[in-house]
């Protein structure tokens, strides 16, 4: 039973060492090696960005392996990009070498800075060291930030500097703006009191009466209406397209006249010529048949009767030029 109670004591020991062991921080020297961290600052904005230092020194002949991105990357601090310098002795050889990363967080809070953990290759094998030092940073919003200590300098040279013309007219300008808009709100309210229309289009300028006739003339060619076999409504509107044209040209009211009149009117206008009433008088009285006499013509007949209004506008408009070059031709 003694014996039993030596072995459970020597045991039990032996786990408290172990475990104690297990749980021991790491050493920040070895063999005159030594390892320290730094960071630029404490405390930081969140988002901000600092620097961390991890140094050894002096490196000998062992070879040094630091921690990588990964591994220094714990928590809430994030690190992000890292690079070494080298500081060697007069003989060449390695005096210090300087891990430098780049931190940040953007949780708020105190954060420590984990896996600072540097391997040393020796003859004897690899040891791992690390800081003595235990770092964190103190995470905090822009509002955290202690605006009364602010050191707050004027910059001289932006004093000197001449006002720029912007500087000088965008105020005047400004007033202008304003008055142009309350100028155009009030002439609105007196053109709609007035019963005005606030915008006024250009007059359209008319259209020459030959040019109006002969575009509608070629619109009734194009539907083809004695090819469908509509052919009184073909000549219909083709003399009305040419009474129209007299009634705008001369006033002459053609619609309302017969065959006989329109043609004892057209004779007493200045424009008349025995060429156009001889026009005139072969679409009228074709038209006539075809309407009142229910002749049919023969296909060629239908284009030679536009043929002679086509024709009759024109020698009509020829005339009206040559006798009025004043007005520049045709009304």
């Amino acid at each position: 039973m003694l014996i039993g109670l030596l072995l459970g004591t020597l045991l039990s020991g032996y786990a408290q060492e172990t475990d104690s062991s297990a749980t021991a921080p790491l050493p920040d020297r070895y063999g005159g090696v030594r390892v320290s961290a730094t960071v630029d600052t404490a405390r930081m904005v969140v988002g901000d960005r600092h620097t961390l230092h991890i140094i050894v020194e002096p490196v000998d002949n062992a070879v040094v392996v630091f921690p990588t991105v990964k591994e220094l990357t714990q928590g809430a601090v994030e690190a992000l990009e890292m690079h070494i310098d080298t500081t060697r002795a007069s003989s060449g050889s390695i005096k210090r070498l300087e891990q430098q990363i780049t931190l940040t967080s953007f949780d708020e809070g105190i954060h420590p800075i984990g896996g600072i953990i540097v391997k040393l290759h020796t003859p004897q094998g690899i040891v791992n060291l690390a800081p003595s030092d235990s770092l964190f940073l103190n995470v905090g919003y822009v509002a955290d930030a202690d605006t009364t200590k602010c050191n707050l300098q004027v910059d001289e040279d932006y004093l000197d500097e001449p006002p720029t013309f912007w500087d000088v007219a965008r105020w005047p300008l400004l007033g202008l703006l304003i008055a142009a808009v309350v100028a155009a709100i009030v002439w609105v309210i007196l053109r709609r009191r007035s019963h005005k229309p606030v915008f006024v289009l250009p007059a359209r300028k008319p259209v020459p009466a030959d040019k109006r006739a002969l575009s509608e003339l070629e619109t009734l060619r194009r539907k083809e209406l004695w090819q469908k076999g509509l052919i009184k409504r073909y000549y219909t509107d083709m003399t009305d397209i040419v009474r129209r044209y007299l009634y705008n040209m001369y006033g002459i009211k053609a619609g309302e006249m017969t065959s006989r009149q329109t043609l004892r009117a057209f004779h007493g206008v200045a424009d008349w010529s025995e060429e156009s009433e001889s026009l005139l008088r072969q679409l009228l009285q074709k038209a006539d048949m075809v309407k009142f006499a229910k002749s049919t013509p023969e296909s060629y007949e239908h284009d030679q009767a536009m043929q002679f209004a086509v024709n009759f506008v024109r020698s009509v408009a020829e005339a009206h030029r040559l006798n009025n070059p004043e007005e520049g031709g045709a009304k």
